[in-house]
C-alpha cells in the first residue's frame, strides 16, 4: 500500500507539473500573440491617418484652387473665403502630418509638399491681391491658368508622392506582421515539441514504473492458468480413474443389501450405497466442469417427448415435495411438444433447477414447472415462491463456484454452471428473474424437434408408451 500511495503521488505530481508547463506556454502565447496584434494595429493605424491626413490636403489644395479661380472670375467674396478657410485647413492638416513619426523619406516628402504648397499660396495671394485693385479678370485668370495651376500640378504630385511611400510603409508593415507572425509560430512549435518531449519522458518514467508490476502480474496469470489447467486435467483424469471402483462398491453394496440377513446389515448396505451414489453424482459433476472449461462439453440430440420429461421429474422431486410439505405443481401448455435434447442431460437440469427450488422455498410454498412454446423453441420455467435472489447476485448465478450464502444451504456452487453449459450445448439460452421477497423464476429453452425429424404416427393398434419404459425415453 505505501508503494501504491508512492506511485500515485509521484503520478499525480508528474502530470501537474505537465499541465502547468502547458498552461505557462498557452498563457505566455497568448500574450505574445495579443501584443504582436495590438502593435500591428497601433502601427497600421497610424500609418492609415496619415493618408488620410494627405488625402485632406489633396481635397483642401482643389478647394484652395477652385474657390480661388471662382474669385477671379466673379469677384464673390464668399469665393474668397470658402478658399481661405481651405487654405487653413491644409495648414491644419500639414501640422498633424509633420507632427508625426515620420521616417526620414517621409519628412522629406512632407517637405517637397509644403514646398510646393507655399509657393502655389504666394502666387494666388498675388493674383488675389491684383483682383483688389482690377476690375479686368481676363488677364487675371489668363495668368491663374499660366502661373498657378502648374504650382497645382506640382503640389499634387507631391501629394501623390506622400501616398505612395504611406503605401509602401504599410506594405512593409504587413511583411513584418508575417515576420513575425512566423518567428512566433516557430515558438509556439519549438514549445510544443518541449511539451511532447515532456509528455514522452514522464510516460517512459510511469512505464517504466509500470513495468515491472505488469510483468510480475502476467507472470502470476500465466502460473495460475497452468496450475488451473493442470488441477482440470488432474480431476479429470481422477475423476475418470474413480469411476470404475465406485460402481462397483455400487453394486456389492446393492447385492449386500437385497441378501443381508439381519435388519442391521441391510441399512449399513443402503447407506454405503447412498454415499457411493452419491461421489458417482459428484464425479461425473467434476467431469462435466473439466469438459466444459476445455470446450469439449457436447451432447447428442434426439427426439424428446416433453410429457415424458416432466413426468419423470415429477416423480423423482413428488415424494421430496410433499415430505416438505411444498405444492409441486406442472403445466404442459402444448400437449404432444417434442424437443430435440439430450434425455439425461435434460434432466439433469430440471433435477438442479427444481432441486434448488425446493431446497429454497419455505414450507406451505409452492414450485411450479411449466413448458409452452417460443417459437422455434421450448421454454421451461421453473417458479418458486422462496426468497428471492438480490439483484446483485442475477447476473453471477451461473458462473462457476458460485453459491447462495443463506445460512444451512450447503453446495457445490456447480449446479447451474453445468446446467448453463448443458442448455449452451443444445442451441438454447437459459436466465433468471428474481426480485428479493418475490421467489425466482428460472428459464431455459431447448430446440423443438423438426415434424420430420418424428417418426411416422403409429397405427391405431399400437401401445401408448408407458412410463416404465427403459431410460432412453427418446427417439
Amino acid at each position: 500500500m505505501p508503494t501504491r500511495t508512492r506511485f500515485e503521488a509521484t503520478a499525480r505530481m508528474g502530470y501537474a507539473v505537465l499541465t502547468l508547463l502547458l498552461a505557462i506556454g498557452m498563457a505566455f502565447s497568448v500574450r505574445r500573440f495579443s501584443s504582436m496584434a495590438e502593435a500591428q494595429i497601433a502601427r497600421l493605424r497610424a500609418k492609415e491617418h496619415e493618408i488620410t491626413l494627405v488625402e485632406r490636403l489633396r481635397w483642401s489644395s482643389e478647394l484652395i484652387v477652385s474657390q480661388g479661380r471662382g474669385h477671379l472670375i466673379s469677384g464673390d467674396h464668399d469665393f474668397l473665403e470658402q478658399a481661405q478657410r481651405a487654405r487653413a485647413r491644409f495648414d491644419e492638416n500639414l501640422g498633424a502630418l509633420r507632427s508625426q513619426p515620420l521616417s526620414p523619406t517621409g519628412l522629406q516628402l512632407v517637405a517637397e509638399v509644403e514646398q510646393a504648397a507655399r509657393q502655389l499660396v504666394r502666387i494666388q495671394e498675388e493674383l488675389l491681391a491684383a483682383r483688389q485693385r482690377t476690375d479686368d479678370a481676363s488677364s487675371l485668370v489668363r495668368r491663374f491658368d499660366e502661373e498657378l495651376r502648374p504650382r497645382h500640378r506640382d503640389l499634387q504630385r507631391s501629394l501623390s508622392r506622400l501616398v505612395d511611400h504611406k503605401q509602401a510603409v504599410i506594405e512593409e508593415l504587413y511583411d513584418d506582421a508575417k515576420v513575425e507572425r512566423a518567428r512566433l509560430e516557430t515558438w509556439l512549435d519549438g514549445l510544443l515539441g518541449l511539451l511532447v518531449l515532456a509528455g514522452f519522458g514522464i510516460a517512459w518514467y510511469f512505464t517504466k514504473l509500470l513495468g515491472g508490476p505488469y510483468h510480475k502480474a502476467r507472470e502470476a496469470r500465466d502460473a495460475a492458468r497452468t496450475a488451473l489447467a493442470a488441477r482440470d486435467e488432474l480431476m479429470g483424469i481422477v475423476a475418470h480413474d474413480l469411476r470404475n471402483p465406485l460402481g462397483a462398491i455400487t453394486l456389492k453394496a446393492a447385492r449386500l443389501r437385497r441378501g443381508a440377513d439381519s435388519e442391521r446389515i441391510r441399512q449399513q448396505a443402503e447407506s454405503i450405497e447412498h454415499v457411493s451414489l452419491r461421489m458417482e453424482h459428484l464425479i461425473r459433476t467434476m467431469l462435466d466442469v473439466t469438459t466444459m472449461q476445455a470446450s469439449k462439453f457436447s451432447v447428442t440430440p434426439e427426439p424428446c417427448a416433453v410429457e415424458d420429461l416432466l413426468h419423470e421429474t415429477m416423480e423423482m422431486f413428488g415424494p421430496l415435495s410433499e415430505s416438505k410439505q411444498v405444492r409441486f405443481e406442472q403445466s404442459l401448455k402444448e400437449p404432444g411438444l417434442v424437443i430435440r435434447a439430450e434425455w439425461e442431460r435434460v434432466l439433469q437440469v430440471l433435477s438442479n433447477l427444481v432441486g434448488n427450488a425446493l431446497k429454497f422455498t419455505p414450507q406451505s410454498g409452492q414450485v411450479t414447472l411449466s413448458v409452452d412454446r417460443d417459437g422455434a423453441m421450448a421454454r421451461f420455467a421453473v417458479l418458486d415462491s422462496g426468497p428471492g435472489i438480490p439483484r446483485q447476485n442475477l447476473t453471477s448465478i451461473f458462473e462457476r463456484f458460485w453459491k447462495d450464502e443463506t445460512p444451512g444451504k450447503k453446495g457445490t456452487g456447480l449446479g447451474l454452471y453445468i446446467a448453463k453449459g448443458i442448455v449452451d450445448a443444445h442451441g438454447g439460452r437459459i436466465w433468471v428473474e428474481s426480485e428479493v421477497g418475490q421467489g425466482a423464476r428460472f428459464y431455459f429453452t431447448l430446440p423443438i424437434a423438426e415434424p420430420a425429424a418424428t417418426e411416422a404416427p403409429a397405427a391405431a393398434d399400437a401401445p401408448a408408451p408407458s412410463a416404465g419404459r427403459d431410460d432412453s425415453r427418446c427417439g
